[in-house]
């Protein structure tokens, strides 16, 4: 009796051993594997049924996360983005990709990074791949190493394009716009460090600074985007002064309020901000939930900026 008893118990060992190795190869996540080699050491038959279940019950609610057993609930909480909607159209492809880098086979993670080339915008997956380059999975990693630089050289190749469209025509304002417009491109890309955007920050404060600097009538867009790169690199006096700019010559756009309020957050100006809520009254806007959300927001902490 007690042979057989050793016999099972053998048996029952290797069948969770191999159980547990057949999933943790479809599956990758060792974390997992070993809770739930565990559970089927510790509970003979009760154990594998149990994940049997899980495996139906996730395949029925994809996005519930098993990692919240062993990880616990805050680790999984993503950062929220104090005062920034989300794009949802935007997120929403983005979404089940970070997850399947996760949960994926490996075929499946390495056949997604590179179905990425073939999209129009692979920049907006520029995270994904930023994800899966710290994949466990190593030939994972190097797809999204190969496809960022490859997402590099096009980037490139499209600035020099519009490069020598300028230097052909100097005086040219649609080939600046379009430049000015490609560089804001390069650095919002998230496609370079810090080290290789310095040059680009060079062109692209050139370039504004013509625009900016002519006697027609400006375009919006090149005074907001001025902000967001001058913030960028923490030149916020600039800032400050670009966005007072764009408040008293388009004071009945909404952006011009929502980068003062950004500004005056940046640089901790509490009497700006107070001014421009005073003057929003009587300004031409119609406010929308990109602006009253900071409105509502700064006005209810009653919180010094």
């Amino acid at each position: 009796m007690e042979l057989i008893l050793q016999i099972l118990l053998v048996l029952h060992v290797l069948l969770s051993l191999a159980y547990v190795w057949d999933w943790y190869r479809e599956y990758g996540r060792l974390q997992e594997t070993i809770l739930r080699l565990v559970f089927c050491l510790l509970l003979p038959f009760v154990g594998f049924l149990f994940w049997k279940l899980v495996d139906y019950f996730m395949d029925k609610a994809p996005d519930a996360q098993m990692d919240e057993l062993y990880l616990g609930h805050g680790e999984l909480l993503d950062e929220l983005k104090l005062l920034r909607p989300v794009d949802r159209e935007a997120e929403s492809d983005k979404v089940p990709a970070v997850d399947t880098l996760r949960t994926g086979t490996y075929d499946f993670r390495r056949k997604m990074v590179m179905d990425t080339l073939k999209e129009e915008d692979t920049v907006s997956y520029l995270s994904v791949l930023r994800e899966a380059l710290t994949n466990e999975d190593v030939e994972t990693s190097h797809y999204a190493s190969t496809v960022i630089m490859d997402l590099q050289k096009k980037i490139q190749t499209s600035l020099m394009e519009k490069q020598k469209a300028l230097e052909s025509h100097p005086e040219d304002r649609q080939r600046q716009e379009d430049l000015e417009q490609e560089l804001f491109h390069v650095i919002e890309s998230g496609a370079f460090d810090d080290s290789s955007l310095q040059r680009y920050y060079v062109q692209y404060e050139q370039v504004s600074d013509w625009l900016l600097a002519a006697q027609e009538e400006v375009d919006p867009a090149w005074l907001h985007r001025r902000i967001a790169v001058d913030l960028r690199k923490g030149e916020n006096l600039h800032a400050r002064e670009i966005a007072a700019r764009f408040v008293e010559q388009f004071p009945d756009q909404e952006q011009a309020v929502v980068d003062m309020i950004q500004v005056c957050l940046r640089t901790h100006d509490r009497e700006s901000l107070d001014r421009l809520f005073q003057q929003l009254p009587e300004m031409p806007v119609i406010l929308t939930t990109e602006s009253l959300q900071y409105i509502r927001y700064l006005n209810g902490s009653g919180s010094a900026v």
